[in-house]
């Protein structure tokens, strides 16, 4: 069967239209980042809370590792910074105290005890800092590459939701990218957003697709790669974007990764 012919910017808006319908909430209510409240709650009202759940977001469900900080304040029985940044070895007990709360329990010690120096020596202990200057996109991601432990991926994430979901004035959003994480590598293969397994490639695609705002496409590309985009047996029938994507299913069979 020949590829269906899809305009591309049909593919765009569906993205669109579905993330802002993901993003809605009632006024007032914190992002679900969890299904637990007051671990969302943590996480709109600490920003240290915030840049830890960020560095945690690798090798295991968003869920979870958003849920960390709150979990790891109750294991420590505080959440101070100079405490964190001293003494990283209660850090690791934190962490590896099962359950663990993360599958790299050597790691992600070091980089949080790692951030909160830095968030001191930086930011004069306050990690709002890092975006509450009204800064640009791409300011923004400089800034929480510069941190152990983050990632492009991480830090362009990071960057939409904290404009997206917890309301930070950012500028010049066309300076935004989208992650590059294994559903969106798959989601822009198969939607025929891209072409190659290349994060510049990638990440040019997404500026090219809608260069206002770049990062608008990653929230809906890593929702759909999750819900009905899997790396195989993908429910395109049921997808949000079924409609009009061109169904390039074998251009993401290949995507490897977290």
């Amino acid at each position: 069967m020949a590829p269906r012919v899809i305009d591309p910017k049909q593919v765009v808006d569906a993205l669109l239209d579905y993330g802002a319908a993901i993003a809605a909430r009632p006024p007032g209510e914190p992002p679900a980042f969890t299904a637990d409240p007051e671990a969302n709650a943590f996480l709109a009202s600490d920003p240290f809370a915030f840049l830890v759940a960020v560095i945690c977001d690798q090798g295991i469900r968003a869920e979870r590792a958003w849920a960390v900080p709150l979990e790891l304040r109750r294991r420590l029985g505080h959440f101070d910074l100079q405490r964190m940044a001293a003494a990283p070895h209660a850090l690791r007990s934190a962490f590896a105290t099962r359950p663990a709360l993360h599958r790299l329990v050597n790691t992600m010690p070091i980089w949080v005890s790692l951030a909160a120096s830095k968030v001191l020596s930086d930011y004069g202990g306050d990690a709002g800092a890092i975006w509450g200057d009204e800064p640009t996109a791409a300011e923004i991601q400089a800034r929480l590459q510069a941190f152990v432990g983050i990632s492009q991926k991480k830090a362009a994430m990071a960057t939409e939701i904290l404009e997206r979901d917890l309301g930070v004035v950012v500028h010049e959003l066309e300076g935004s990218d989208v992650a590059f994480d294994v559903h969106l590598r798959r989601v822009f293969l198969r939607c025929g957003l891209a072409q190659r397994d290349d994060l510049e490639h990638m990440v040019k695609s997404a500026r090219l697709a809608r260069p206002e705002r770049p990062g608008s496409l990653d929230f809906p590309v890593w929702d759909i790669g999750r819900r009905w985009c899997r790396p195989t047996d993908p429910r395109c029938d049921e997808c949000a974007i079924g409609a009009v994507c061109p169904r390039l299913v074998a251009a993401g069979n290949g995507v490897r990764g977290m």
